[in-house]
């Protein structure tokens, strides 16, 4: 059976509802419809989590936290803080400048400058694998 991104936004929700607690934004005119941000209970790790893309979600976690060897199946980016914003660690000619993260995430004292992971999800099976690898 394949997962539906609704379904797969449901799951993500659930999970962060039930282990996690939110992150209020910096400002109060912040809406997060483009990003939110949790903390987990047990080691206050932080996920910034979009879920306004079509195809994927889009899960944002300090570099020393991320899976170690995440399924083929996530798009993993790494970003190294240069200045006053994110870059790829090792940056694609191609892809024409856009190598940033979300920059509300440097709103966040949980990530601002520190190196960061994106993961970009499709299945339940792989956000179970990264939030099981978060909260434990």
């Amino acid at each position: 059976m394949t997962d539906t991104i609704a379904d797969l936004k449901a799951f993500i929700r659930a999970q962060l509802s039930a282990n996690c607690d939110p992150v209020p934004p910096k400002t109060a005119s912040s809406q997060q419809v483009h990003l939110s941000v949790w903390t987990t209970r047990g080691r206050r790790r932080a996920i910034g989590v979009e879920l306004d893309h079509k195809d994927r979600v889009n899960l944002w976690i300090v570099s020393m936290y991320a899976p170690p060897s995440p399924s083929v199946t996530v798009e993993v980016a790494k970003k190294v803080w240069k200045g006053s914003a994110w870059q790829d660690k090792d940056p694609d000619p191609a892809r024409k400048g856009r190598d940033g993260a979300n920059s509300n995430l440097k709103d966040y004292d949980e990530f601002r400058t520190k190196p960061i992971t994106r993961l970009g999800v499709q299945t339940i099976d792989d956000a179970r694998a990264i939030m099981e690898h978060m909260f434990t």
